[in-house]
């Protein structure tokens, strides 16, 4: 649970913790292009998805990231060909981060990776938060973000914090996390799908 443990810090309070610098930024997708696939199936479902979920009782986060989050991240891995893990587990011990206040190790609620089989080159952590509440998964992704770049050695790593509906995107590149100012939302899943082709193409590159 050691991730979750940073959910209540606030953004000033992250930044000490983890001695970054916090900003908004336009800039996460330079010269991003949708593709031609507007991805009517998938477009479809989720609509149909989203409609019943709101109708319901069951309204909650499991639900919403069983029936929505996780038909676009299979969607993004599928046309994009990127590994999909579903509470991956990376630890790391206390003397790996002496600094922080909380050991960073546990599962991710999901993540996308370069490889398609192992969980190996992770470019994409993925936090789920209730509903209309994207700012309680900030230190959550934040921490996993951090823990991801430090474990595989990589300048640079990406978030998003969904509540199913609405997709917020991070970058963590060395010591700056950009928060994208734009948020995407499912009702045009081709924002959020080919926008992680776009990290991904650019992964690829390096």
């Amino acid at each position: 649970m050691a991730f979750s443990e940073y959910k209540n810090y606030t953004a000033s309070e992250l930044k000490d913790i983890f001695k970054i610098e916090i900003q908004r930024s336009e800039d996460l997708f330079t010269n991003f292009k949708l593709s031609d696939n507007d991805y009517a199936f998938l477009q479809e479902n989720v609509k149909d998805m989203l409609s019943r979920i709101r109708l319901s009782m069951s309204d909650n986060e499991a639900t919403r990231s069983n029936l929505l989050v996780s038909h676009i991240l299979w969607q993004a891995s599928k046309v994009y060909k990127l590994g999909i893990f579903f509470e991956p587990v990376l630890n790391m011990s206390q003397e790996e981060t002496p600094d922080l206040p909380h050991q960073l190790n546990g599962k991710f609620d999901s993540a996308l990776t370069l490889d398609e089989i192992d969980f190996v080159r992770p470019i994409i952590s993925i936090v789920e938060v209730k509903k209309s509440n994207l700012s309680e998964g900030l230190g959550q992704c934040l921490a996993e973000m951090y823990a991801t770049r430090k474990k595989f050695k990589q300048n640079s790593v990406y978030g998003i914090i969904t509540d199913g509906a609405e997709w917020e995107f991070l970058l963590l590149e060395n010591s700056v996390l950009s928060i994208h100012m734009n948020n995407y939302y499912i009702n045009t899943v081709s924002d959020i799908v080919d926008r992680i082709g776009y990290i991904a193409e650019r992964f690829n590159k390096k």
